[in-house]
């Protein structure tokens, strides 16, 4: 039930990829729409902290065109959690909602966001794949580059949860 239900929130995010994409009538070759970001992951849960209490994290974010909710910006994101690029390697998926609460004293806004997804994690060179949340809040710090405190939560997936709380930087195309 689990892989079922995996596989559909992975189709459902490539389809909803699949239809923002083909409403433009142009092909733009620059990098709008996406964000990079790269910063720490502290692991909340016992299996993960076992390995090491930070791994790398690093991410990449594609804002659609058009908005699920009203009032806010959906995208596509993906983030990695590793460790010299050995031992447990964790990889959220997410569909997302950003919603924006005001702007700061110097004009930059700031906002908080919620999303679900799938996250694959290898353990022991096997990976698994479980249902996962994550939420957090931002502030932009200049015209494209931001910081974000966000929290990760997911199911069992071959005995470890990808439960991580990341700090992050990134940079907006």
């Amino acid at each position: 039930m689990r892989r079922l239900i995996s596989a559909a929130a992975i189709l459902t995010a490539f389809g909803v990829s699949g239809i923002a994409g083909a409403q433009t009538s142009s092909i733009d070759t620059s990098p709008n729409n996406v964000t990079i970001r790269g910063g720490v992951a502290l692991p909340v849960d016992q299996s993960l902290s076992n390995v090491s209490n930070t791994f790398s994290n690093v991410g990449i974010e594609y804002l659609f065109n058009a908005s699920l909710i009203r009032g806010g910006d959906t995208y596509l994101s993906v983030d990695a959690f590793f460790k010299d690029f050995n031992g447990v390697t964790a990889y959220p998926v997410a569909i997302n909602q950003r919603f924006y609460t005001g702007k700061n004293p110097n004009g930059r806004r700031s906002y908080y966001f919620v999303g679900v997804g799938v996250t694959w994690t290898d353990v022991t060179n096997q990976t698994f794949n479980a249902i996962s949340a994550r939420g957090g809040i931002g502030i932009e710090l200049g015209p494209n580059i931001i910081a974000e405190l966000a929290g990760y939560i997911s199911d069992q997936a071959g005995g470890t949860r990808a439960n991580a709380v990341t700090i992050n930087l990134g940079y907006r195309f």
